[in-house]
């Protein structure tokens, strides 16, 4: 009876394994983060950043992508949650794609040596997204109709990177400043830009803190320092959709602003189509304020 029920253990190990060998093709993209960035096409751009992990006990590999998450692209975040899954009955991996707008994709992946190659259907048509493998760290990645081994239409085509296992995953979390005069510099902040005040967490004086954006803050500290020179080089900057609409608060409050080299009440046109203004606070440190789009 034991032998009995060693073997069934025995058996009941190597089906297990057999049935996850298939997304061992999935190994080199596991614990690293991959990035690419590129263009579609019509000119819409394309960004992501995608994790792949086991989960239970390497029966699935879960997919965490983010992306533009809003139709004009100017709002990055969490888009995508991906399974892949070998099917035993089609002897097939299958995958399936959640999207933040509500929507499914749901298809089938198969490699080709090192490449690992997605198809599935959008429409009437048939697509595919092929990661080509160059080495254990690029990827290149082309999105399109590919038919019998060959591209019939390339719809994107760019390159995906890990990020080295060796960097952390920083996100900004504060910018802070010494200034003179807490309460005019802290009521500037708050009164122009609208941040909101939070508390220190040792509830100690001399300090204001602000939210910004998101997680991010600015610490205002008072405190003695030596005097220097405020180079408009040295800025904290940030960006706003409606540029015009925060020149003309900036004038209800008689703040002057200037563009890059310098001329009082005008406006810098970068190369790249944003449009920035500089500020001084009442320290005298500079605010780049502009209209890139994140």
């Amino acid at each position: 009876m034991i032998k009995k029920f060693m073997l069934l253990l025995t058996l009941g190990a190597f089906i297990l394994g057999h049935g996850q060998e298939p997304l061992s093709i999935f190994e080199n993209l596991i614990g690293k983060t991959w990035c690419a960035e590129g263009a579609w096409g019509n000119g819409a751009k394309f960004k992501q950043e995608i994790q792949f992990e086991y989960s239970l006990n390497s029966t699935l590999v879960l997919v965490h992508s983010k992306g533009f998450t809003n139709q004009e692209q100017t709002s990055y975040g969490p888009r995508n949650h991906g399974i892949r899954k070998f099917d035993k009955e089609t002897n097939t991996i299958k995958f399936w794609e959640f999207d933040v707008f509500g929507g499914v994709t749901k298809g089938e992946v198969r490699t080709d040596g090192k490449d690992i190659i997605y198809t599935y259907g959008y429409g009437e048509s048939v697509v595919t997204d092929y990661w080509e493998y160059v080495d254990e760290n690029t990827y290149n990645f082309t999105v399109g109709s590919y038919e019998e081994g060959q591209w019939k239409q390339a719809y994107l085509k760019t390159q995906f990177k890990s990020l080295s296992e060796n960097i952390p995953n920083f996100v900004f979390d504060h910018h802070s400043l010494v200034v003179t005069n807490l309460m005019k510099t802290g009521d500037f902040y708050k009164e122009v830009f609208g941040f909101e005040e939070i508390p220190h967490p040792e509830k100690k004086s001399g300090f204001r803190w602000f939210n910004m954006y998101g997680n991010s803050q600015l610490h205002l500290i008072k405190k003695g320092f030596a005097p220097f020179e405020k180079n408009k080089s040295m800025h904290l900057c940030l960006s706003v959709d409606d540029l015009e609409g925060f020149i003309e608060r900036l004038l209800t409050k008689n703040i002057a602003f200037y563009d890059w080299p310098g001329n009082k009440g005008s406006v810098t046109d970068r190369a790249d189509g944003v449009k920035q203004i500089y500020i001084q606070d009442p320290e005298g440190y500079w605010v780049e304020i502009n209209t890139a789009k994140h």
